[in-house]
């Protein structure tokens, strides 16, 4: 079996490797709850011959994430996309680096298929898996997480006081330095959370949190060690829509109001089920030509930028090249369109069906239809702001 760095200190969060699988392959098969998700997820029942399979293999083969890749990963989401979707590909490829690590940032639209496919689109390619960084709230059962783990995912430790956050983060910054060392690539989210809007921005705290294993030092040079390659991704329909706006009704009308991890499940079950279209991912150039252009300017400053102030530079960099690398589908030219005081009827039709799906007390039609329009034509609007 392949040997790793030793992650002991890291296994608390860390993606399962080796005889950790094989664990987790027997909990989750033992777990009533994952046979009905995945019956009604895919349509199918979970093909058990596959334990054994999976099993032999794992102990006297090859890569045991490579095994679990090419018998379940991809089986289970290339089923799920001919369901759902009309085309998924993939552009850029040449950005990519043929040797060494990349660091995959990109917007963040659905909770699993985010990762999961540029991941698969990426092994089309003969290229190496990627390890992905997952929010520990989104687990939601053992199952989950372990289905998670076993897919390459590592935990991003959401919860905890002021002092477990640091702790946390420092944490999981040397578990990814730990990865990079191998040569493995990775991809985290832009931000915490989906931009329920279609905004999508870099957490400056993102970067912040990749940071700390290097400790003091240049951050520019910090950062392009990381070799971070911003994807953009679209989606024709976003099948989680509705349910975004929904939620933003809620928090409108509540404060105070939180998803449940029954909310969390919904969502996940909607973004596999639920139609696409045509769903692009554009790998764009690494940042580290503009760190470098980035490095000349504030060397002319008459006073040099905080640390903070760096951070937020190097964000928008980030997001610059995630709305130039967008292939926008026509439901984000629409929506454009219509918030600029035009018209368009086919997706007017469209927001209205939406709308219908939302059962919710004091259903405010007039803020889900501008929520929804907003929510597809940011990317439009960002887009061109940034085209030059």
């Amino acid at each position: 079996m392949k040997q790793f760095l030793d992650k002991t200190p890291y296994k608390s969060i860390a993606a399962y490797e080796g005889e950790e699988s094989i664990s987790a392959i027997d909990r989750i098969l033992q777990d009533h709850e994952f046979k009905v998700w995945f019956r009604r997820t895919t349509g199918h029942h979970f093909p058990t011959f596959l334990r054994k399979l999976l099993v032999r293999i794992l102990r006297f083969g090859d890569d045991p994430l490579k095994v679990i890749d090419k018998l379940l990963v991809v089986p289970f989401f290339s089923g799920i996309l001919r369901r759902s979707s009309t085309s998924c590909t993939l552009q850029g490829l040449e950005n990519t680096p043929t040797q060494g690590s990349a660091f995959f940032i990109t917007n963040h639209r659905d909770i699993v298929l985010d990762a999961a496919l540029l991941a698969i689109l990426l092994l089309k390619q003969k290229r190496e898996r990627i390890y992905f960084g997952v929010g520990n709230n989104l687990y939601g059962r053992p199952w989950i997480e372990d289905m998670m783990r076993m897919a390459g995912c590592f935990s991003v430790i959401r919860n905890g006081g002021p002092r477990e956050v640091g702790t946390n983060a420092r944490l999981l910054s040397d578990y990814i330095a730990c990865l990079q060392r191998e040569g493995r690539s990775i991809w985290m989210a832009q931000r915490e959370g989906r931009a329920k809007d279609g905004n999508d921005t870099t957490q400056p705290a993102v970067l912040k949190m990749l940071t700390l294993a290097a400790g003091d030092g240049e951050l520019i040079d910090i950062v392009k060690a990381l070799n971070i390659t911003p994807v953009a991704i679209t989606y024709t329909y976003d099948p989680c829509d509705y349910l975004k706006a929904q939620e933003m009704q809620l928090k409108r009308d509540n404060p105070e109001y939180r998803k449940t991890t029954k909310d969390d499940m919904r969502n996940m079950q909607t973004g596999l089920r639920g139609q696409k279209g045509d769903i692009r991912f554009n790998i764009t150039p690494s940042i580290n030509a503009d760190l470098d252009t980035l490095a000349a300017e504030w060397a002319t400053l008459d006073k040099p930028l905080t640390r903070n102030e760096q951070l937020a530079a190097i964000a928008h960099i980030i997001d610059r090249h995630i709305h130039q690398g967008y292939i926008l589908p026509w439901t984000n030219l629409a929506a454009k369109t219509i918030l600029e005081g035009g018209s368009d009827q086919r997706f007017e039709e469209y927001i209205r069906q939406r709308i219908e799906l939302i059962h919710i007390d004091n259903r405010d039609d007039t803020f889900l239809r501008q929520a929804l329009i907003t929510m597809y034509a940011n990317p439009a609007i960002n887009h061109f702001a940034n085209k030059h």
